[in-house]
């Protein structure tokens, strides 16, 4: 069944994003649902997520959608649609159990594949080739033919520009889908201003924690840092990137039986090595710290619930076998 004939026969589509969703997935799941009214007026869509972060709240804020996005939905939902993850462990304990019937459910994606995602959804729009999942939605309004309105055109633009980092990752059709998008009513100054935050105390601390706790690993022409810290781990590993790291890795355990990972690496050092922080380090990282994860080449994180110090040693581990792996077969082809 295709994607247009899915949202015209449900009734009630619960649409998810990933716990603590930022810009790209909050923006995507309103983008979606105002789609999804667009083919369906009848309808009701419910928006979910486990929690969303800090800035998403001041996006929604500064573009005043009428939609919200509830952490406990009602029940009574026809379809389950995925947005901006395809695992269900990312969605958060209290939302993970909701996809129960792969033909009901929907993933629409930018990130690196799960290999569970068969399980998950039987209607996948995967795309790790995008530069996020606003772009994505982009793309599938224009297939529908249906257009893109002023407003929705400032979400799926700011959701652009947050994943992106302005435009630092991005390649013609990013920028090609940029250009259509303003030139529907999107404003790409105050898509920018909306996503100028300072960063609060409690967050400033966290990340000059990270970097008095940090841990310094040479490998072959590559800095390495981890360190860890219980709380806003992603933004300590930006920090220690801008620091200097080629490529940085923040471990936290902010409750019992929770443990988080994040990592970051710079372009170059996806270039030259082809080390993937998702499929490379994260995913066998999940398994290790029993849950689950993934992501980009350049960002990537888990989510479990043990052995942080021993997956801490064994993310340095799988990233210095890699790059031996990499400079072993350099050597041997020249």
């Amino acid at each position: 069944m295709s994607l247009e004939a899915l949202l015209k026969d449900s009734k009630m589509p619960l649409i998810l994003g990933h716990q603590n969703a930022d810009p790209d997935a909050v923006c995507s799941m309103i983008a979606f649902a105002r789609l999804y009214n667009r083919l369906n007026p009848d309808g009701t869509p419910q928006l979910a997520a486990n929690d969303i972060s800090r800035l998403s709240n001041q996006v929604l804020q500064v573009f005043e959608t009428e939609m919200t996005i509830s952490s406990a939905p009602e029940p009574g939902h026809d379809l389950v649609v995925l947005l901006d993850t395809n695992s269900r462990f990312q969605l958060g304990e209290t939302l993970q159990h909701i996809p129960e019937n792969p033909s009901k459910t929907i993933v629409i994606d930018h990130h690196e594949r799960n290999p569970e995602i068969d399980l998950i959804a039987d209607h996948q729009i995967l795309h790790d080739d995008k530069s996020s999942t606003c772009e994505i939605m982009a793309k599938i309004y224009s297939d529908l033919g249906v257009q893109i309105d002023a407003s929705t055109a400032n979400l799926l633009l700011t959701g652009m520009i947050f994943d992106t980092r302005r435009f630092f990752y991005a390649g013609f059709e990013t920028f090609s889908t940029a250009m259509k998008l303003i030139e529907v009513g999107a404003d790409y100054e105050k898509c920018v201003r909306s996503l100028l935050i300072k960063p609060d105390r409690s967050e400033r601390i966290a990340r000059l924690k990270a970097a008095t706790r940090i841990k310094v690993h040479l490998i072959d022409d590559w800095i390495v840092a981890t360190s860890k810290i219980n709380a806003f781990e992603a933004s300590a590993c930006r920090g220690l990137i801008e620091l200097g790291a080629d490529v940085a890795i923040v471990a936290g355990n902010p409750s019992k039986d929770v443990v988080r990972f994040s990592s970051r690496s710079t372009r170059e050092f996806f270039q030259k090595t082809g080390i993937s922080l998702g499929s490379d380090v994260m995913e066998p990282i999940g398994q290790l710290i029993e849950g689950e994860g993934g992501g980009h080449a350049n960002a990537a994180g888990a989510n479990g619930k043990k052995n942080l110090e021993k997956a801490i040693v064994h993310s340095v581990e799988l990233i210095r076998r890699a790059v031996e792996t990499k400079t072993t077969s350099d050597g041997s082809s020249k």
